[in-house]
């Protein structure tokens, strides 16, 4: 029941004035701590912690309503995510895996308005339920087979394009899918999420090594857990 009033509150559209949202620190932040592969130079991060805690802290303070569009909802939980995400495997670095952690995507350890939320909410109650499958690869795991972290900012007026980058460049990574239409291995995203996605023109619309069809044979890749590294 509170998980139910809490997600209740998430989407419940009231009166009042827009937030405006700040990102030049988150934005600065990322341009500073990730290399233009996406990969996060951690102990740089953990020197800057204190940095981190505060670009963290003012996304908490937040209050995503029914006044915005659906483009500024996912864009607010998508940056809210990635932030969360890197604070957790910071606190507790060195690490070989976020999966060193108990269980890093269950726990209610984010803090949101006065809230304690877990990462698994955010991604299966809120982003998924916005009916964009795009999502999923904007979302950094800190594994080696995740999608990489993008080094500015999602926003609103950007991001169809930006999602759509996100995903191509996934889909055209061979180190986590390969694409044919005699036979495809491809990520266990689309395994774990596969009620998201109509598989055949998705990926055929996102990934240019070509198309598949109901008649390719399909396996998926082990999902490699080591965190990202150069």
């Amino acid at each position: 029941m509170k998980q139910y009033l809490f997600l209740l509150f998430l989407f419940i559209s009231f009166k009042g004035f827009a937030q405006t949202i700040d990102l030049s620190s988150y934005n600065d932040f990322l341009k500073d701590h990730v290399s233009k592969e996406g990969v996060v130079d951690y102990d740089k991060v953990l020197e800057n912690i204190d940095e981190l805690n505060t670009i963290a802290r003012n996304f908490s303070k937040i209050s995503p309503n029914g006044g915005w569009t659906n483009n500024e909802h996912k864009a607010f939980w998508i940056n809210f995510y990635n932030v969360n995400i890197i604070k957790l495997l910071v606190e507790n670095y060195p690490i070989k895996s976020i999966n060193y952690i108990r269980e890093p995507f269950k726990n209610e350890t984010l803090d949101f308005t006065g809230n304690k939320i877990s990462l698994d909410l955010i991604e299966h109650k809120v982003l998924r339920n916005l009916g964009d499958p795009r999502v999923h690869f904007a979302l950094y795991s800190t594994a080696t087979s995740s999608p990489v972290l993008k080094r500015t900012a999602y926003t609103a007026e950007t991001l169809d394009l930006d999602l759509d980058v996100a995903t191509r460049t996934f889909l055209d990574d061979e180190t986590k899918n390969k694409v044919n239409l005699k036979g495809s291995s491809l990520s266990k995203i689309f395994e774990w999420y596969k009620e998201d996605f109509d598989l055949v023109p998705f990926v055929s619309k996102y990934s240019s090594k070509g198309n598949i069809s109901t008649e390719t044979p399909i396996t998926y890749m082990e999902y490699n857990w080591l965190l990202h590294r150069e």
